[in-house]
């Protein structure tokens, strides 16, 4: 009976640890878009375009990653 209750308590921590990861997944794709935008529109020449592609590319594929992490623990 115990191995039960602590079988289900670290199933509990993994599940929540799934979801901060996937959380914080999100927030930093938000926040990579963001910054992405932000020097986009200050100045061009700080950006080359292959670098503001693979920024956003990285970036959705961030909020992806997260957005399944947290669905998956649902």
């Amino acid at each position: 009976m115990a191995s039960r209750a602590m079988n289900r308590a670290s199933r509990l921590r993994a599940r929540t640890r799934k979801r901060t990861a996937g959380a914080i997944l999100v927030f930093l794709g938000i926040l990579l878009w963001a910054g992405t935008f932000v020097l986009g529109m200050t100045s061009e020449e700080l950006l080359m375009d292959q670098l503001l592609f693979f920024a956003i590319s990285v970036g959705g594929a961030a909020v992806v990653g997260g957005i399944i992490l947290i669905s998956v623990t649902l």
